[in-house]
């Protein structure tokens, strides 16, 4: 069972970015089904740098071409960006400590946070850097 499914709806017809999108989905898809097969933190520790580094690669690189191209929304999705890594910072840093778990609920939030971020912000970007060229 996956916890989020990859469709043409989520594309933001630009390949580098779409590819990282997928990458994450999976990311999170892993985590999912370690959290649903009781796998514990041995497993799902590991996968949670890896999400985190991958996120951390992808913010940078989108961030990189919005800035390059002198994106208008660059401000605010840069924002969106910071706020989450803040979160997710805060809830590594207690999973470190022992004082948070990945459960269903933070999968969820994680999903809803994905889902509507590639839909409603980063596709606002799609038509302008395509504009500039970049595929």
């Amino acid at each position: 069972m996956k916890l989020i499914t990859w469709n043409d709806t989520f594309s933001v017809s630009i390949e580098e970015f779409d590819t990282h999108h997928k990458n994450v989905v999976r990311f999170l898809n892993d985590l999912f089904d370690a959290v649903t097969k009781k796998q514990g933190n041995l497993v799902v520790a590991p996968i949670l740098v890896e999400l985190i580094a991958y996120k951390n690669y992808h913010f940078a690189a989108e961030e990189k071409l919005m800035s390059r191209y002198s994106f208008p929304g660059y401000a605010r999705h840069k924002a969106e960006h910071e706020h989450l890594t803040s979160k997710i910072n805060d809830f590594q840093k207690k999973f470190k400590e022992g004082k948070a778990m990945i459960d269903l609920e933070l999968l969820n939030f994680l999903k809803e946070w994905l889902t509507k971020h590639i839909m409603e912000t980063d596709k606002k970007y799609s038509s302008f850097l395509k504009e500039k060229g970049v595929s």
